[in-house]
């Protein structure tokens, strides 16, 4: 969708195995004049391009997506995009109202430079095309990101922009735990300050290995025998790293071979004894389907926080969760923002005969499902049939055939 997407602005992408090379378009203000633009299924891509596009594009542009993009709204949209001028315009004729901004729509700019205060209880997305654009923009602007969630996709796009020769500063807030322990879920507020008019500038770098994709194949070593998962590297930026000190957490036998640097080798992990865990996702919500299932073959009962980041993601994965666990025998509860999982060691689930229900069951068009009752499968009492294993083509083209060599 993103190559698509930039074959659209006027970039020239040619593909030679893993290896992308693109000719940009030099950006600047008001540079383009794209009617439309279409962003497949991918929600991260179509918040990226909002700001981005009501900067470059001289004219209003219409932004298509299909499948569940299609339903799901755009929370916060209309208002961050309001605080820098940007007017949001649905299939009719009127104004986006915040409560019903859904794709297909209409982004009228330009974008106004500026500082603003914009939420990030909605996510992250929508800041980081901000800070794509806002340094094409004409002067100063600052952003301040109050009750900030994903925090560390924001400082990701920083980086990747900073390859890009794109400047920007930051500085983080939050009361006394935050500054002792550093812990990204104790921050309280971000400021990004940057300079207008910035030009980009070509860069070549590897792409990092991805830890989301890591995450299933790390929770059925810990929960079923002995993986070994190449690729990653134990310094990233990625909130899904976060799944290693989940882990940990729940007594899973985790280290970390040797490799090409100190922080790119092999990750171990095999099976031992675990134990319920308590966890806060609300930055890495894309880790939520896979803690579930760890959660289920843990002793007792583990809490787990960051429900409400996923009521609009491909399906409402919380109710998502709740169906398919109950179904499969295992007792979930939803109390606000937290869910709770009652588990049980695969050990005593083989000697009791209380392994998990096979059947048929729906992944819902969702692709972190599909991950999930992979995984849920290899502690089944039969085979695990899916409606749509299709779908998880979306961010890990060859994760079935990958995932059937364990």
């Amino acid at each position: 969708a993103a190559l698509a997407a930039v074959r659209a602005l006027g970039a020239d992408v040619k593909r030679d195995g893993n290896h992308l090379s693109i000719k940009g378009i030099g950006a600047t203000q008001g540079c383009l004049d794209i009617p439309e633009l279409h962003t497949g299924e991918s929600g991260f891509l179509t918040r990226m391009m909002i700001p981005l596009l009501s900067v470059i594009a001289r004219k209003p542009v219409r932004v298509t997506g299909e499948k569940t993009l299609l339903k799901r709204p755009l929370a916060g949209a209309h208002d961050i995009m309001a605080s820098f001028g940007v007017r949001l315009y649905g299939e009719g004729s009127g104004e986006a109202r915040k409560e019903d901004c859904f794709v297909p729509l209409k982004v009228s700019g330009p974008l106004i430079p500026g500082r603003a205060d914009v939420s990030g209880r909605e996510g992250s997305q929508l800041i980081s095309g901000l800070l794509a654009a806002l340094p094409l923009a004409g002067g100063k602007s600052v952003v301040y990101v109050s009750d900030p969630r994903s925090i560390p996709y924001m400082f990701i796009t920083v980086d990747v922009l900073k390859k890009f020769d794109i400047r920007i500063g930051s500085e983080m807030e939050g009361g006394d735990d935050f500054l002792r322990n550093q812990d990204w879920s104790l921050c309280t507020g971000v400021t990004f300050r940057m300079k207008g008019d910035q030009r980009y500038r070509a860069a070549d770098f590897a792409i990092e290995g991805d830890w989301s994709s890591a995450a299933p194949f790390l929770v059925a070593g810990a929960i079923f025998g002995d993986v070994m998962v190449e690729g990653l590297d134990t310094q990233s930026l990625q909130a899904d790293i976060s799944i290693m000190d989940i882990l940990l957490d729940a007594g899973a036998s985790l280290s970390q071979l040797e490799g090409e640097t100190p922080t790119t080798g092999p990750i171990h992990v095999v099976r031992a004894p675990l134990n319920a865990f308590d966890t806060d996702l609300n930055n890495c919500p894309d880790l939520f389907p896979m803690v579930a299932v760890l959660a289920a073959f843990c002793p007792g009962t583990s809490h787990i926080l960051g429900v409400e980041r996923l009521r609009h993601k491909e399906t409402d994965r919380a109710a998502a969760l709740v169906e398919t666990f109950g179904k499969m025998g295992v007792a979930v509860r939803v109390d606000g923002d937290e869910m709770s999982i009652d588990g049980m060691p695969l050990s005593r689930r083989l000697l009791t005969g209380n392994l998990l229900r096979g059947g048929s069951y729906s992944s819902f068009g969702d692709h972190r499902m599909v991950m999930a009752l992979k995984v849920a499968s290899l502690g089944a009492d039969g085979p695990v049939d899916i409606d749509d294993t299709a779908c998880v083509s979306k961010s890990f083209p060859g994760f079935t055939d990958l995932f059937e060599k364990l």
